[in-house]
C-alpha cells in the first residue's frame, strides 16, 4: 500500500512539474491585428514590427500585436473603416496623414498639405511638439472618427514616378497619376497639372503595366519595395508632400485598456518612431544609389521649379485650412 501511494505521489509530482512550462507561458491578455499596405521589406512595415516588439517587451507578453503586411487585411479605406467600426478585423492601421481629411480630421490633415514642411528636421520638430503633433494624435476621438493616433512614422518625401520619359515638373501636365483615395492628394496632383487617378495601392503596379495610369507617387521606400521602378523607371524628385505616417488604433479597442496599458502603447510608439528616424535618412541615400544601379532615371528638380510648384499649390492650402488657420500658422512659425 505504501509503495503504491509513493508511486502515485511520484507520478503526480512529475505531472505537475511537466505542466510548469505550459503554465508559465500564459496566453496574452490582448491580441490585436495591425494592418500595413506595404510588404515586409518596406520601412513602414518594419516600424510596425518594431512597435509590436516594443509592446511585447514593455507589457511582458501581456499585449500581442500581429502585423499583417502587403494589404492582407484590405486597402486603406477598408482598414480605416474597420477602425471606425470598432476594430476586430483591424485594430491598428498605419495610415498617412494626407488620407484623413475625408474622416473629419482637419488638424492632422494639415501635415499632408503640399510643401508644408521645409525639411525632415522641421517636420519632426512639429510632430514632437506637445501643442502640435502630439496634441493632434487625439483628434480622431475628439471629432468622432472612431480612431486615435499612437505615434508618427517617416517614409520620406513623396515623389512622382512615370512609365514614360519625363525631364521635369512641366512634363506631368496631362499625365494620369495614381493617388491615394483621398481628396487632398487629388487636389495636390491637380495643382501640379497632372490628372489624379485614385485607385487602390495594391492595384498600382498592374495599373501602370496595363496603361490604366501613367505613374504614381511615393517615397523612396515604397517605390523600391513595391518594384514600381520595373514599370515606371522615371523618378521625379518633386517632394510634393512630406506628410508623415501615423499609427492609428480603433478607439473602441483603446478604451478597453487600462491607463497603464495605454501608456505602454504610447511608450512603444515613441520607441518605434525613434528607431524609424535613425533608419530612414540613411536608407534613402542607399536606395537612391541602388535604384540608379537598376537603371532608374532620377530627376532632380531645380529650386525655381519647386518654387513655382509651391506657388501653384497655395490654393490647396486655402481649401484645407478653413477653421484651423491658427494651427497652420503655428506649424509654419515653429519651422522658422
Amino acid at each position: 500500500m505504501k509503495k503504491t501511494l509513493a508511486l502515485v505521489l511520484a507520478a503526480g509530482l512529475a505531472l505537475s512539474l511537466s505542466l510548469v512550462p505550459v503554465l508559465a507561458d500564459e496566453a496574452p491578455e490582448y491580441t490585436f491585428k495591425y494592418a500595413e499596405l506595404n510588404g515586409d521589406d518596406n520601412i513602414n512595415t518594419r516600424v510596425g514590427y518594431k512597435f509590436a516588439e516594443y509592446v511585447d517587451e514593455l507589457s511582458e507578453g501581456r499585449i500581442k500585436i500581429d502585423v499583417f503586411s502587403a494589404s492582407q487585411l484590405g486597402d486603406e479605406i477598408t482598414c480605416l473603416n474597420a477602425l471606425q467600426m470598432g476594430g476586430g478585423t483591424v485594430d491598428f492601421y498605419r495610415g498617412n496623414t494626407n488620407s484623413l481629411g475625408d474622416y473629419g480630421i482637419k488638424k492632422m490633415n494639415l501635415f499632408g498639405l503640399p510643401y508644408i514642411f521645409t525639411s525632415r528636421d522641421s517636420m519632426w520638430k512639429v510632430l514632437e511638439d506637445e501643442n502640435l503633433g502630439q496634441a493632434f494624435l487625439s483628434e480622431g476621438a475628439e471629432v468622432g472618427a472612431g480612431f486615435i493616433g499612437i505615434t508618427y512614422t517617416d517614409e520620406g518625401a513623396r515623389h512622382t514616378f512615370t512609365s514614360m520619359e519625363i525631364t521635369g515638373l512641366n512634363d506631368l501636365k496631362g499625365k494620369k497619376i495614381r493617388v491615394p483615395e483621398t481628396t487632398l492628394m487629388m487636389d495636390t496632383m491637380s495643382a501640379l497639372g497632372a490628372e489624379p487617378t485614385p485607385i487602390s495601392y495594391s492595384e498600382l503596379y498592374s495599373s501602370i503595366q496595363t496603361g490604366v495610369v501613367d505613374g504614381g507617387e511615393n517615397g523612396y521606400p515604397g517605390y523600391d519595395s513595391n518594384k514600381f521602378y520595373e514599370v515606371a523607371p522615371y523618378y521625379l524628385l518633386d517632394g510634393h508632400t512630406f506628410s508623415p505616417g501615423v499609427i492609428l488604433m480603433a478607439e473602441a479597442r483603446w478604451n478597453e485598456l487600462s491607463e497603464e496599458d495605454q501608456a505602454i502603447l504610447k511608450e512603444a510608439g515613441q520607441k518605434a518612431s525613434a528607431w524609424n528616424k535613425e533608419q530612414i535618412e540613411k536608407e534613402e541615400a542607399d536606395l537612391r544609389a541602388a535604384l540608379e544601379e537598376k537603371g532608374v532615371t532620377i530627376i532632380d528638380v531645380p529650386a525655381e521649379d519647386l518654387a513655382a510648384a509651391q506657388e501653384a499649390c497655395q490654393s490647396v492650402w486655402a481649401n484645407y485650412s478653413d477653421g484651423v488657420e491658427d494651427e497652420l500658422q503655428a506649424i509654419l512659425d515653429i519651422q522658422k
